[in-house]
């Protein structure tokens, strides 16, 4: 880029300036000039054209000599265009010119069209209008016209028109303004001319100087006197370079490094070195030779490439070069960077050289060390990679071994409870109904023992995962209320529920909060005693919502308050007959820490206990909370026989594939009391696929886990059929581990449900795809219908 000079720039820069500045003064003060102009002649067409009216008004006959010796007056100034008294019909009654008069005002004035003397005449006010350029003005009004001999009075209305040229008047009035600022103008220039010199003398000087100061510092002349005086910054930036002389002369002496400047050929242009015993020769001598008349071919080639490297790059650093010097051979570390000389624009470049010969050899000592550290971190690699493998293999052993264990234990339970719900529907006798029902009660309970068993295992395998959302707590406190009355009232317990605000909302997980307060629930009432009472209250901080149970029960001693939390703890459960596993409140603890809370207990013996857990309240925007969900029918209402029959009247056909026989068998029993339902079952996956081929049922029932193809497989072929590929399959499976639902619905599966097996879910999900179905089949045949 072509660099300017200061003394240049400076008095072009004050012309342009002071161009801009008269420019913008003449055009402002013009136009102000023009602006009164406007404004006289404005009034001015406004007052002649009220005379003509008000001389018409008193009559063309009594006073036509005034309204003639009027339009005469108007029409002598020199920028009057014309001056006019025309009928409304647009003829012309006088006119300062003799010969326009009678002629149509077309003729004369054409600018003045029929709907702007239609518009004039009607209204008493003056019409005024200027052209865009300003160079014409005119004005109208309209006035009475006499009345004629046979006229009680005359509705006849006649119009003064008045028009102006201002363009000799405007150009005239621009040469006086231009006039009259010449003088200003021409003591600009002196003003100018002035103030060039000036700044040519006290400051681009000076500064010329400066710069040549400069220069010698740049080539490494560092005796070179800097000029000072002058102006306060002027002086200062002389003194800071000055300074800078200073500085760099003490730091070329202070550093223990080579400094060279080659050009692209490698040829020396400068040298500073301290230690001339790190040089191959004098530096006077080297200014002017090539690195390869130096140097030994390996070395010379080394720096010729950093200096190529260097003009791609800008600069490279860290090359190392071994060169034969008077001291001996040395190890010397190089960093080059591009550099553009500013006096001739030549490309050079500035390397440094250290000297790293210690370091080269304590790096050479340190490689045998490191070879032989380098085979035992391999030994304890390889080592740790075995611990690894195992400890995967037995995390996913661990897994697999909860997997199982889930589905095996909820595979007989399925049995269990299965035949207790159809017992329970069957049996009328009072007695057995209550030992159905202990069977029943037993069978639930052992599940949730199962439940919680896996739960504390998959949380202290680290397998639980939580999924964080708002949590309105009223709805979750009602929800879980509901659930615990029946408990509570079989136990005498009277429960209490403190007013809790829609707006305490939470961050957690709704499903674990929600086993968390039923535990909390649950034990509030199995150890209160009999007629007591469990009051649940929350309090609300800033940060944090704390929900407390308390009860009437017999209280904790600190010793058991510190086993409380603990797996299998179950105090003195067993001598009180206390149904329970001791791990619900262990897993409490844990799920809490999951979801960032925290759970604890305040009692004294006698006086009873009181749980509380604390959660973080929801931060985020809410959204419209979901409504919540109506209350569990009676196992009567949803198993009873026909309950899905008013769904839609044809018996629907649905497929079960099931290999256990006893479970296939209490598929077989509940659905025989549903007489709006028919049962298709097979055993292995085969026959049911070739079942599903044949009879194409309504719905298919299929357990995942079957001998030679698992129901994934199977779900595939039904899909991938035209003939069964729109049937709704749902699993049917005892896989309850945390993500088996979510990885069944993302394989294909419509619905899932786990074993053991809710009759009224069953039945509930069965219902809600009967009527999916129906009301599908009537959207395709509403057309039909209605044409």
């Amino acid at each position: 880029m072509t660099m300017r000079s200061l003394r240049l720039f400076l008095p072009v820069a004050l012309t342009v300036l002071l161009l801009a500045i008269g420019t913008v003064s003449v055009s402002l003060s013009l136009e102000q000039r023009q602006d009164r102009l406007t404004e006289t002649v404005y009034r001015e067409a406004l007052g002649d054209v009220s005379r003509l009216v008000r001389l018409s008004d008193e009559g063309m006959g009594t006073a036509s000599a005034l309204v003639a010796a009027e339009i005469a007056q108007i029409a002598s100034r020199p920028y009057v265009r014309m001056v006019l008294l025309i009928s409304e019909n647009g003829e012309v009654l006088r006119a300062h010119r003799t010969d326009w008069r009678g002629r149509h005002v077309s003729q004369v004035a054409p600018e003045l069209n029929a709907a702007r003397i239609a518009r004039a005449a009607s209204s008493r006010l003056p019409d005024w209008r200027m052209t865009d350029d300003r160079g014409t003005l005119d004005a109208l009004q309209s006035f009475e016209r006499p009345s004629g001999p046979d006229e009680v009075r005359s509705l006849k209305r006649g119009l003064a028109y008045v028009a102006y040229d201002l363009q000799e008047e405007r150009a005239e009035a621009a040469r006086n303004e231009l006039l009259a600022r010449l003088p200003d103008l021409v003591g600009l220039i002196l003003v100018f001319v002035f103030m060039g010199w000036w700044l040519g003398r006290n400051v681009t000087r000076p500064l010329a100087r400066l710069d040549a100061a400069a220069c010698a510092l740049r080539a490494g002349e560092v005796s070179t006197p800097v000029p000072r005086g002058g102006f306060k910054e002027i002086d200062q930036l002389g003194a800071g370079l000055d300074a800078l002389r200073e500085e760099l002369s003490a730091t070329w002496q202070a550093i223990p490094d080579l400094l060279f400047e080659l050009d692209a050929g490698g040829r020396y242009r400068r040298v500073l070195a301290m230690r001339p015993e790190l040089v191959v020769q004098a530096p006077p001598d080297l200014v002017g030779r090539t690195v390869h008349e130096v140097l030994s071919p390996e070395a010379a080639a080394a720096v010729q490439q950093a200096i190529d490297d260097a003009a791609r790059s800008g600069c490279v650093w860290g090359r190392e070069v071994a060169i034969n010097v008077p001291a001996g051979q040395r190890w010397f570390d190089i960093s080059v960077a591009r550099k553009n000389r500013l006096d001739d624009g030549t490309l050079t470049f500035l390397v440094i050289s250290r000297d790293i010969t210690e370091r080269k050899q304590s790096e050479m000592a340190l490689g045998h060390i490191n070879e032989q550290l380098e085979q035992r971190v391999q030994e304890r690699t390889a080592e740790l990679l075995t611990a690894k493998n195992e400890a995967e293999r037995a995390d996913r052993s661990k897994s697999e071994f909860l997997s199982r264990m889930s589905h095996e234990l909820r595979t007989p339970l399925n049995a269990i409870i299965g035949f207790g719900q159809l017992l329970d529907l069957t049996v009328h006798d009072s007695g057995q109904r209550r030992q159905v029902g202990h069977i029943i009660s037993a069978g639930h309970h052992l599940l949730t023992l199962i439940n919680e068993i896996l739960d504390l295992s998959r949380v202290e395998a680290g397998q639980m995962n939580v999924s964080l959302e708002r949590v309105r707590v009223d709805e979750l406190v009602a929800e879980c209320i509901e659930l615990m009355r029946p408990l509570a009232e079989g136990h005498d317990v009277k429960v209490k529920v403190e007013a809790i605000a829609a707006s305490a909302e939470v961050r957690a997980d709704r499903t674990r909060l929600r086993q968390v307060l039923l535990n909390l629930l649950s034990n509030g009432v199995k150890y209160n005693r009999r007629g007591g009472q469990l009051t649940l209250s929350l309090l609300q901080r800033p940060a944090v919502i704390e929900l407390r149970v308390q009860d009437t029960g017999a209280g904790l001693t600190p010793s058991q308050q510190e086993r409380l939390f603990k797996p299998f703890e179950r105090l003195d459960a067993d001598a009180r007959q206390i149904d329970g596993t001791g791990i619900g409140l262990a897993l409490s603890r844990r799920l809490m820490h999951l979801m960032g809370g925290e759970i604890g207990v305040d009692s004294q013996p006698g006086r009873g206990s009181t749980f509380w857990i604390t959660l973080a309240r929801w931060t985020g925007r809410s959204t419209p909370a979901a409504a919540p969900a109506p209350a569990p029918a009676s196992p009567s209402q949803r198993d009873a026989p026909g309950a899905g029959a008013a769904v839609s009247s044809p018996r629907w056909t649905v497929l079960c594939i099931e290999d256990n026989a006893v479970n296939l068998q209490f598929i077989e029993h509940a659905f025989a009391r549903w007489p709006d339902l028919q049962l298709l079952t097979a055993d292995t996956p085969h026959k049911g696929l070739a079942l599903a081929a044949e009879r194409h049922p309504d719905l298919v029932l299929l357990d995942i886990n079957l001998p030679d193809m698992d129901g994934y497989e199977v779900l595939r072929r039904l899909k991938s059929e035209p003939a069964t590929g729109t049937i709704p399959v749902v699993a049917l499976t005892a896989n309850a581990m945390v993500g088996d639902a979510a990885t069944a619905r993302r394989a294909g599966f419509d619905g899932y449900i786990t074993k053991p097996i809710h009759l009224g879910l069953l039945r509930a999900e069965i219902d809600r795809w009967r009527t999916r179905v129906a009301a599908s089949a009537n959207d395709q045949h509403a057309p039909e219908a209605g044409s």
